[in-house]
């Protein structure tokens, strides 16, 4: 079975995965965490079938299809407890208005909501970045925070 990835700018990425009988089944994952789900006949444009899902329900069907539909009671007080959290990235290009800009300047928590968790750059990452650390063109900053902040996380990064 082969899988294929490429990268939606602006919108996320997209999974191709090769299935028997001519079809193949079409996974985008948005920035916001939204997947949408297509079944795609072999040289047709047009999908089969297609379906919209939640970061939720995408994880679900996901742990389903894993062979794995049992949620501990513990995950989901915890989930009771914490609400619909995110956890996603973005890369922030050359003209975006973050860039030479530190964290602790740009105060993204206190205007996004969202906190930065993590810096990849390059080959390497930066785990829990200081205030200090200043973003650069080509990082993929990576965010934990309520799912509805994220697109205004996103407008804040990409300008």
């Amino acid at each position: 079975m082969g899988i294929s990835e490429s990268d939606l700018p602006g919108i996320g990425r997209r999974y191709e995965i090769l299935a028997g009988g001519g079809q193949s089944v079409v996974v985008v994952v948005h920035h916001s965490g939204r997947r949408d789900l297509y079944v795609m006949e072999r040289g047709c444009d047009d999908p089969k079938c297609a379906v919209e899902l939640s970061d939720d329900q995408a994880r679900r069907v996901g742990g389903i299809l894993g062979g794995s539909s049992f949620k501990p009671a513990v995950v989901e007080e915890i989930e009771n407890l914490i609400g619909e959290f995110v956890v996603d990235w973005v890369t922030v290009g050359d003209g975006s208005p973050v860039v030479g800009r530190s964290i602790g300047e740009l105060q993204i928590r206190s205007q996004t909501g969202m906190s930065v968790i993590a810096i990849v750059r390059g080959k390497s990452s930066i785990n829990a970045p200081d205030p200090s650390e200043t973003i650069q063109a080509g990082d993929r900053l990576v965010v934990v925070g309520p799912r509805d902040n994220f697109p205004g996380f996103i407008n804040f990064v990409l300008g």
